[in-house]
This record gives structure tokens, sequence and C-alpha cells, in this order.
């Protein structure tokens, strides 16, 4: 008898619970925010989304990056230089895989400015020695640097 009078205790304790609960949301509900409210809430949240999946792609895509910021070299480049040559010193004495290499090189050297000064100066000689040998001069490069940036 005991036992049944304690599981009877303990059932509706636990009924008693869950209806306050209830109770006590639907409250909540009724006085919570207002429509103009809500709407700025799920517009901040849906911002919130947006720009941590532009984050996510820029970790798993770094590509994606690189590719736009070639797009914005090739924006920003002189009208008069060839395509594929803009905004690097002597790029039309230049192969395309060559362009791409030194284009790599200056992007890994980024974070050492030393390394990336000794990096142009040596693609500057060497530049120059093509051009002398061809017998021609070299167009100067932009001259916030020499990949257009």
């Amino acid at each position: 008898m005991k036992t049944r009078t304690i599981i009877a205790i303990l059932a509706t304790a636990a009924l008693a619970l869950t209806a306050g609960t209830a109770a006590a949301q639907g409250r909540q509900g009724k006085g919570g925010a207002s429509p103009p409210e809500r709407a700025q809430v799920e517009r901040g949240q849906r911002d919130f989304d947006r720009d941590r999946m532009r984050d996510r792609d820029r970790v798993e895509h770094p590509s994606q990056d690189r590719d736009q910021v070639r797009d914005q070299d090739r924006t920003n480049a002189p009208d008069n230089a060839p395509q594929e040559a803009q905004g690097i010193y002597g790029g039309e004495f230049m192969s395309e895989q060559e362009r791409n290499r030194y284009r790599e090189q200056l992007r890994l050297t980024e974070s050492d400015p030393e390394s990336r000064n000794r990096l142009m100066a040596q693609h500057r000689e060497e530049m120059q020695k093509r051009a002398k040998e061809q017998g021609k001069e070299i167009n100067e490069p932009p001259q916030d640097g020499e990949t257009g940036k």
C-alpha cells in the first residue's frame, strides 16, 4: 500500500510540474516579442547564418578567394597592358606559366616583406636582362605594387 501511495504522489507531482511549465510557456509566448521585433531578430539570424556560410566556404575553398583576387587584379589593371601580363613588371617577357609561378611566389611571401622585396628585386633584374636581350623597353608596373593590388 505504501508503494502505491508513493507512486501516486510522484505521478501527481510530475503532472503538476508539467502543467505549470506549459502554462508559463504559454504566458511567455503571449507577452513575447512583437511582430516587428521578431522580424528584426529573424533578419539578424539570416545575416549571421549567411556570414557563417561565407566564412566556412573561405576555409573549405580557398582557391575561390584567390580567383576573386585575380579577378580584382584584372579589373584594376591598366588598360594598355596585355590582359595576361597586367600588373607584373616585365610580364610581357614572361610565359603564362612563369607569370603564374611568380604570382604564387608573391602570394607565398606576403607575410615576409624582406623575402618579398628580394623576390621582386631578383625578378626586376631578370626582366631587365630579358628586355635588353630583345632590344626592348619594359613598361613600368602600377604604382601600388607589381600585382596591381
